[in-house]
């Protein structure tokens, strides 16, 4: 028998996969939008 903490470490690391593009998706969105903000708040008069 496969001890409990091996199990688990297989289980985190399949969840973990599928979700990894998703993650790399996500921080892109992040790193524009904070692009975008930081042009907008250069240009903004206050």
């Amino acid at each position: 028998m496969a001890a409990n903490r091996k199990k688990t470490n297989i289980i985190r690391n399949r969840k973990k996969k599928p979700n990894k593009a998703n993650l790399r998706a996500n921080q892109k969105r992040i790193t524009k939008n904070a692009e975008i903000l930081r042009k907008l708040a250069s240009e903004s008069p206050t």
